[in-house]
C-alpha cells in the first residue's frame, strides 16, 4: 500500500492532464545514481557512437540492476499509481538512450533528431488520449540544458500531427526563453517546447503519445537517458492520486496555448471514476446557444475553441448545435476538432448517430495507418459511453473495414461501459483484416466482460502460432484481466516457449497475476532457466602478422582487412568470416563486424598487426 504522501496531488494531476508530463523527485543517495552512471558508461564506453550493436537495448535493466531501485522508490510508484491506477505493469521494452557529446550548432541549443511520437516496440498500438500508457525517463546524473536533455511539446499527446507539414525539425534551434522553455516557430500549433532538465534523482513520467526530441549535448560527458514503458491494466473507479478537489480546475502551470477545457474535464472525470464524464461546477454564460453556434465559424481559432467548450458544457441544451459541431470535426485547425469531439460527447445520445456517420471521415487516415490513426468520431463515441454501444456494435458489421476497426476501438476505450458490446466484438475476430482483429482483441482486454466468453476467445488466439502479432495482443489482454484468467494457465504456460520474447514476457506477467499454485509453478519453472547475465568484453588473440612496410597504418581499412583475411586463411585453412562493417575505433585500431554477429578488431603494435576476437566473459547472474 502506497503512503498517500507519495501520490501525486491534484495540481500535479491537472498538470499531467494538460501538459502531458510530470516531474518526480526521488530521495535515493547520490552514490546509487553514480553507480548507475558508471555501470552504464562502462557498457557504452566501447564506442562513442550510438550504433545498435553497442547498446544493450532491453537488457539494460538486468545489466544495471540498480535501476530497479529507482523504479521501486515510493515516489515513482506513487506517481505511476496516480496516473495509471493500481496494477500497472512494467513493459519488457526498456532502453538506455545515450546522448554523446556533439559539435555545438551556431545560434544556440539545437535538436539532434526530429520531433516525433514513439511507437511500441512490440508492434503498433492504438494511440489513446486517455492515459493507458506512460513513458518514464530517468537520467543518472544532473541534466542541464548543455547536456542535451529530452524535450517535448506540452499537450501534443492529444493531437495526431507533430509538426507542420514540410517542416524538418532535425537540427532546429528553437528560441530559448527566460523560464527554461524554448519557443518553436509560429507555424506550430503549440509553440512551447519544454525540457526534461533537472537535478540528480529526478524522474519524468509522460503520456506515451507526446511528441518529443532531444537537444544536442554540448558537454564532454555522455548523457544517459533510461526509458521505461508502463501499461494500465485497470479502469478507474475512483481517483488513484491524493485527491481533495472533486471537480476539474485549470492547473496553475499551463504550457498549452489552446483551451481544451471540455476535453480536460472528460479526462479528469474518467480518471476519477465518475459515471458522468462531463460533470462540472462550471457556470454557463447567459449568452444564447445560437451565438456560440455562430462563433464556431469565427476566423479566430481561439473563438472557435471557446464556442465548442461553451456548447459542450451546455450539454443537452445545446443539441441544436450538433450539425455545426459535426462539421467542425473536419476543421483545418486540429485543436478545434478535439473540442468539437468532446462537445458532441457531452451533449450525449443525440450525437451518436451523427458521429456514427462521421466514422466514414477516417478512411484516408486509416488507410495510411490503420492502428495508430483513430478518427475524432471514434473518440467522441467512446466518450459518449453506454448510449453509443448499440450503434457501435451494429457498426462492427459494416462492410467498410475502417468503420469496423474504429468501432472496435471506441468500444474498448469505454471499458466496462461497453460490456454489452463484448459479444459483438468477438464476431469480428475472424475478420480477414488484421487491424480489425487487433483493435477487437485490444478492446476485449480492456472491457473484460463477459469473462466466460472473452477468456476462452483470448486463449484460442494465444495458441494460434500462425498469428504472433495477434497472440501478443491476447497476452496483453490476459495481463489486464489478471486473476480472472485462470482458465488460460495452460495456454500461458505453453506461450512461455514462444519465439517472441514479448509474448513470453507478457505470458509470464499474466501467470504472476493469476497467482494460483498452478500458475506460479509454471512461472517459476520458466524463470529458473531464464537468467539474465551481465557480460564484460575480453579478447583472444587470433593472429599476429608482421608488417614490413614502415609507413603502414590502418587508415586504409580495406587493405588491412585483406591482410587479415590472407593470414587467417593461411593459418587456419578456412576463409575469414565475411566482414559486413568496419569501424575506425582509434587511429591504431579497426573494429570488424562479422556477418554472424560477432565482433573482432585489429591493432598495430610494435610492427605487428594483431587480430583479436572479442570474448564475452560472464560476471554473474542478476535478476530474472
Amino acid at each position: 500500500m502506497i503512503d498517500t504522501q507519495h501520490l501525486l496531488a491534484d495540481e500535479q494531476m491537472r498538470g499531467f492532464i494538460v501538459n502531458g508530463f510530470v516531474k518526480v523527485q526521488t530521495d535515493l543517495p547520490a552514490e546509487l545514481h553514480q553507480r548507475i552512471f558508471d555501470k552504464t558508461d562502462a557498457i557504452f564506453g566501447r564506442s562513442t557512437t550510438s550504433e545498435r550493436r553497442y547498446n544493450p537495448l532491453n537488457n539494460i535493466l538486468p545489466m544495471v540492476h540498480e535501476l530497479q531501485d529507482v523504479l521501486e522508490t515510493p515516489q515513482v510508484q506513487g506517481a505511476l499509481t496516480s496516473i495509471l491506477g493500481n496494477g500497472f505493469v512494467l513493459h519488457p521494452h526498456r532502453h538506455c538512450h545515450p546522448n554523446f557529446p556533439g559539435t555545438p550548432l551556431e545560434g544556440g541549443h539545437g535538436l539532434t533528431m526530429p520531433l516525433h511520437k514513439d511507437g511500441h516496440a512490440t508492434g503498433k498500438r492504438p494511440r489513446h488520449r486517455l492515459p493507458r500508457w506512460a513513458i518514464l525517463f530517468y537520467f543518472p546524473q544532473e541534466c542541464p540544458i548543455e547536456l542535451g536533455p529530452t524535450c517535448l511539446i506540452p499537450g501534443n499527446q492529444y493531437l495526431r500531427r507533430v509538426t507542420p507539414e514540410g517542416v524538418d525539425t532535425r537540427h532546429m534551434i528553437p528560441e530559448q526563453q527566460n523560464d527554461g522553455t524554448f519557443l518553436l516557430p509560429d507555424t506550430f500549433t503549440n509553440r512551447t517546447l519544454a525540457t526534461l532538465q533537472g537535478g540528480l534523482g529526478v524522474v519524468w513520467i509522460m503520456h506515451f503519445d507526446i511528441a518529443h526530441s532531444v537537444f544536442l549535448n554540448h558537454q564532454d560527458l555522455a548523457r544517459y537517458g533510461m526509458k521505461f514503458v508502463y501499461m494500465r491494466t485497470e479502469e478507474p473507479t475512483q481517483p488513484s492520486w491524493y485527491n481533495t478537489d472533486d471537480l476539474w480546475q485549470r492547473p496553475e502551470t499551463n504550457l498549452v496555448s489552446d483551451d481544451h477545457e471540455i476535453m480536460w474535464t472528460y479526462i479528469w472525470n474518467w480518471l476519477s471514476g465518475k459515471s458522468d464524464l462531463f460533470q462540472s461546477n462550471r457556470s454557463n454564460s447567459e449568452i444564447e446557444v445560437k451565438y456560440w453556434i455562430n462563433q464556431l465559424s469565427a476566423d479566430d481559432p481561439a473563438q472557435r475553441l471557446q464556442a465548442a467548450n461553451e456548447l459542450g458544457f451546455r450539454r443537452q441544451e445545446a443539441n441544436v448545435a450538433i450539425p455545426a459541431l459535426v462539421d467542425c470535426l473536419l476543421d483545418d485547425y486540429e485543436p478545434m476538432c478535439l473540442n468539437a469531439t468532446y462537445a458532441l460527447s457531452a451533449i450525449g445520445a443525440e450525437a451518436v448517430d451523427p458521429l456514427i456517420k462521421r466514422l466514414e471521415d477516417g478512411k484516408a487516415a486509416y488507410q495510411e495507418e490503420p492502428i495508430l490513426h483513430i478518427s475524432h468520431a471514434a473518440h467522441g463515441l467512446a466518450a459518449v459511453g453506454e448510449a453509443a454501444v448499440p450503434a457501435l456494435s451494429q457498426a462492427l458489421t459494416h462492410p467498410e473495414e475502417h468503420i469496423q476497426a474504429q468501432s472496435a476501438y471506441a468500444l474498448g476505450e469505454m471499458g466496462w461501459r461497453a460490456a454489452i458490446g463484448g459479444a459483438a466484438l468477438q464476431h469480428v475476430l475472424t475478420d480477414e483484416a488484421e487491424p480489425v482483429r487487433q483493435h477487437a482483441v485490444s478492446a476485449l482486454g480492456i472491457i473484460k466482460q463477459p469473462l466466460s466468453e472473452i477468456v476462452p476467445t483470448l486463449i484460442q488466439i494465444l495458441e494460434n502460432e500462425q498469428d504472433p502479432a495477434l497472440a501478443l495482443f491476447s497476452a496483453q489482454a490476459l495481463v489486464r484481466i489478471g486473476a480472472d484468467a485462470e482458465a488460460a494457465i495452460p495456454a500461458l504456460t505453453a506461450a512461455l516457449k514462444s519465439s517472441s520474447p514479448y509474448i513470453r514476457a507478457f505470458s509470464a506477467e499474466a501467470l504472476s497475476r493469476i497467482g494460483t499454485t498452478e500458475a506460479l509453478k509454471a512461472l517459476v519453472s520458466f524463470l529458473r532457466t531464464s537468467r539474465w547475465f551481465n557480460y564484460q568484453g575480453g579478447k583472444i588473440k587470433v593472429l599476429e602478422i608482421p608488417i614490413e612496410e614502415p609507413d603502414f597504418d590502418l587508415s586504409d581499412a580495406e587493405t588491412a582487412k585483406s591482410i587479415v583475411a590472407t593470414a587467417f586463411e593461411n593459418q587456419y585453412r578456412r576463409p575469414l568470416t565475411e566482414v559486413v562493417h568496419i569501424l575506425q575505433d582509434k587511429d591504431d585500431r579497426l573494429r570488424f563486424l562479422l556477418v554472424d554477429g560477432n565482433e573482432t578488431f585489429a591493432e598495430l603494435d610494435n610492427g605487428h598487426l594483431q587480430y583479436y576476437y572479442l570474448r564475452r566473459v560472464s560476471e554473474g547472474a542478476y535478476r530474472v
